[in-house]
């Protein structure tokens, strides 16, 4: 069978990651995305920044699988192009601040007296409304404004960032399931339907219970490290050479922990016998733990635990990471060819459906595919897009160097 979104036509104007990765879970699931660049291009091709070989690996990464049309749009006739292909798409992703939209005159209103099925998703740091609309936003900007950073951390340093992008993430994820649920709607309704995604909103989402139990309880959420306030044991421990994590949420798991550690006096210890009095008794669980854990290496452990069918796991860097059984199982590394650098490895999506294809195309280059998508979708001849680059109104790649 074909991929799953055959047929979709995405244009994405986004940038850099919280407006490209959305579409690239889009593309990975068969949507053509037409990623409509700049003359200078996305931001995030930006080599200085995660390079690789020249290129970013933010752009091989988050524009894989997208066709490149380099287009002029602060010009009339590039704008006419933008919006012949509007009318025979079905999406229009951007991550431009509020209000730049509607000063180009690709908004949702503008574009939708063209397509009226058109979707529209805007990602932006704050959203399109409230009185922080227009701050400049960045990924660590949020995470600190939405008070993950304030939550991240050890207890007694300062805070600290999510190790990726999370903020950015988010708004891309959350532009993905606005998209794909603004075409179930058109679907069911006939309508189409502009999504105002922010990535404050997708965070401050994220915070999940801890925020339900502070709203409601006016509890505060400390910094933990990798130790949860709830349960306990549920960190990383330091053994001879690394470190392993165990999460013994039940009480089976830590009957059975106290067995592999060789204490099983711990079960029936007022102080251990259940999580209520291991919370309460922190400062004696944690320290007996740690003794214990110190004792053997990393390999030694997991043994003991996996033979204990405890919830646990090394703390792996990436390389083991992208060596584990269990990853190469799940196929979780793709490679697709880059038309100038060549095999490219990557982390492969996390969906997978019985009996349907999953695309694997390159991160283009810019304006690789200006000429094929203005042949094919709107009959441009040879002759105008010729006109159209010599005037400086789009750019066209080729694999010689040309034009």
């Amino acid at each position: 069978m074909s991929a799953m979104l055959s047929g979709v036509t995405v244009l994405e104007l986004g940038q850099v990651i919280a407006g490209t990765y959305g579409g690239v879970i889009l593309a990975d699931m068969g949507a053509d995305v037409i990623k409509i660049e700049p003359l200078r291009g996305d931001a995030a091709r930006n080599p200085s920044i995660a390079p690789l070989d020249g290129e970013s690996s933010i752009h091989l990464f988050m524009n894989r699988g997208k066709r490149s049309v380099a287009l002029d749009l602060k010009s009339p006739e590039g704008l006419a192009i933008f919006y012949e292909l509007v009318e025979q798409a079905d999406v229009v992703i951007d991550n431009f601040r509020p209000g730049v939209m509607r000063r180009l005159g690709i908004d949702h209103d503008s574009l939708k007296r063209r397509n009226p099925a058109i979707i529209t998703a805007a990602v932006t740091g704050f959203g399109e409304y409230g009185p922080a609309k227009d701050r400049a936003a960045f990924d660590l900007v949020v995470q600190a404004y939405s008070g993950h950073l304030d939550i991240t951390g050890d207890p007694d340093g300062p805070p600290s960032r999510v190790g990726i992008p999370l903020a950015d993430i988010a708004g891309g994820l959350f532009a993905c399931i606005s998209v794909l649920g603004a075409l179930c709607g058109r679907q069911l309704h006939g309508t189409g339907q502009h999504a105002d995604v922010a990535m404050l909103d997708s965070l401050v989402s994220m915070l999940s219970y801890d925020a339900l139990d502070h709203l409601n309880s006016g509890r505060t959420v400390t910094r933990q490290g990798t130790a949860h306030a709830h349960m306990v044991p549920w960190q990383a421990f330091t053994v001879a050479d690394g470190y392993v994590v165990i999460a013994s949420r039940e009480e089976k798991f830590w009957q059975r922990l106290c067995d592999a550690i060789g204490r099983p006096d711990l079960k029936d210890d007022p102080r251990t016998a259940d999580n209520r009095s291991r919370v309460a008794n922190r400062d004696f669980v944690v320290p007996v733990l740690e003794e214990a854990f110190a004792q053997r290496t990393r390999d030694e452990w997991m043994a003991v635990l996996d033979e204990y069918d405890i919830p646990a796991a090394p703390v792996n860097d990436l390389a083991e990471v992208f060596s584990d059984p269990q990853v190469e199982a799940r196929g979780l590394v793709r490679t697709y060819d880059h038309p100038v650098l060549g095999p490219i490895r990557h982390p492969a999506s996390p969906m997978q459906y019985d009996g349907w294809t999953f695309p694997n195309l390159p991160a283009p280059m810019l304006g690789q595919h200006t000429a094929a998508v203005l042949r094919e979708r709107l009959g441009y001849d040879e002759q105008r897009i010729a006109r159209l680059a010599a005037d400086g109104l789009i750019a066209v790649w080729a694999p010689d160097g040309g034009s």
